[in-house]
């Protein structure tokens, strides 16, 4: 039986560790510190441990070399979250030759992360993107901010990390951004680009491409987020019918970067006007791709496609079930503790009161009946994370013992 090594994980690894195990693979989850519960999943076969990959990305390649050689069996690996596919992208050829990487081609995924020069890619394919200013100094930081001026969102340009504990900087006022901002931050950031603000939900269209041409789409609308605003995490999610002008959108992205397997432009609807702005493009699965997997063979069919066994375009890529929603409830737990440090009392126990029917209207990107405990865990996370984690063999042990 092939082996599949899923590393870097968030609530997205789940959905694949069910879709993989369906098309016959069995599933090893590589992890380093918290996991979300892999390994108590049970399409999760094996768990080994390996290096943390923002602090020792060399040493995780030698976990894997070590795997790789100690499980003849294991043919492929993926990443779930960013910093392993951008990982996956910068050392595909030290990865041994007899590994698939299940993961959109290197440059697609080189090129997909730089948001300063993905949004100069839609103003020239003539995509609307709100005004923006690239800046790697505190004072071009505020220079920049008074130039776009309130309300503004600050970005990282590259790094996946949060930017002043959130995961975007939104000001809508100066006196917001001047209290905020009196240092660069300290996440590791190289760049951040400044941009107008946009009040629009978010659209997140997940595509399978080939060789620049769509497959198959899923559209995908957050409808709440982990900070109670629009910004933030997704938590509340809804399959919607394609947009007209978001369907050029991405096929046009699509087209010029050549794309060639799983990924996600992101666009900014604004209820109200109507207005869209393109925000960026993730070359990665969604981290709620269980919702586009719950209307669509979205992960099966992205496998394929690395595999090359599909080769050409649906006959209609954007077929799927619409108004089917996720709802993340431990993310949810997340909001309303943002809402009760702002004291935020009354939209607290709003959003409160609708977790039980949402929960049982909805899917959760973890839990199913089928598989329980990594979700229950999750749930329970703030308790178990007292006891003595648990320790896997690492891949040079499972290599010696070849």
């Amino acid at each position: 039986m092939s082996c599949l090594l899923i590393i870097d994980h968030n609530r997205a690894t789940h959905a694949v560790a069910r879709a993989f195990h369906g098309l016959g693979f069995k599933v090893i989850a590589g992890v380093a510190g918290y996991c979300e519960y892999a390994f108590l999943s049970r399409f999760v076969s094996e768990t080994v441990e390996i290096a943390d990959l923002v602090d020792q990305p060399e040493q995780v390649l030698r976990d894997v070399i070590a795997l790789s050689q100690a499980r003849p069996e294991l043919s492929g690996i993926l990443s779930v979250d960013e910093t392993g596919t951008r990982w996956l992208a910068e050392r595909h050829h030290r990865l041994p030759a007899s590994l698939t990487r299940y993961a959109a081609r290197p440059q697609d995924i080189l090129n997909s992360f730089n948001k300063a020069e993905t949004t100069a890619l839609a103003v020239e394919l003539g995509v609307p993107a709100a005004p923006h200013i690239v800046v790697d100094r505190l004072d071009d930081l505020h220079a920049a901010a008074r130039e776009i001026g309130p309300p503004l969102v600050v970005r990282a340009v590259e790094s996946n990390h949060d930017l002043y504990g959130e995961k975007v900087l939104v000001c809508h006022t100066w006196e917001a951004f001047a209290r905020t901002a009196t240092h660069w931050p300290t996440e590791g950031h190289r760049q951040l680009m400044v941009q107008r603000f946009n009040a629009g939900f978010r659209h997140n269209v997940c595509w399978n491409a080939i060789g620049g041409v769509i497959h198959s789409a899923v559209e995908m609308k957050v409808l709440q987020t982990t900070t109670g605003t629009r910004s933030g995490y997704g938590t509340y999610v809804e399959t919607v019918a394609p947009h007209p002008q978001l369907k050029r959108y991405a096929s046009q992205f699509a087209e010029a970067l050549g794309y060639h397997g799983a990924g996600s432009p992101q666009f900014l609807v604004d209820p109200a006007s109507g207005a869209i702005s393109f925000l960026e493009i993730n070359p990665r699965l969604d981290a709620n791709i269980r919702l586009a997997q719950a209307v669509s063979p979205y992960i099966e069919n992205a496998a394929r496609i690395v595999e090359g066994r599909l080769t050409s375009p649906l006959a209609d890529p954007w077929a799927y079930q619409t108004g089917r929603r996720l709802f993340w409830l431990k993310g949810e737990n997340q909001t309303l503790k943002t809402l009760m440090s702002k004291r935020e009392y009354g939209r607290l126990a709003a959003r409160a009161a609708l977790m039980a029917p949402r929960s049982l209207t909805s899917i959760d990107p973890v839990f199913s009946w089928d598989d329980p405990l990594p979700a229950t865990a999750g749930w329970l996370h703030p308790v178990l994370k007292y006891l003595p984690e648990p320790r896997f063999r690492p891949p040079e042990a499972l290599r010696a013992a070849v």
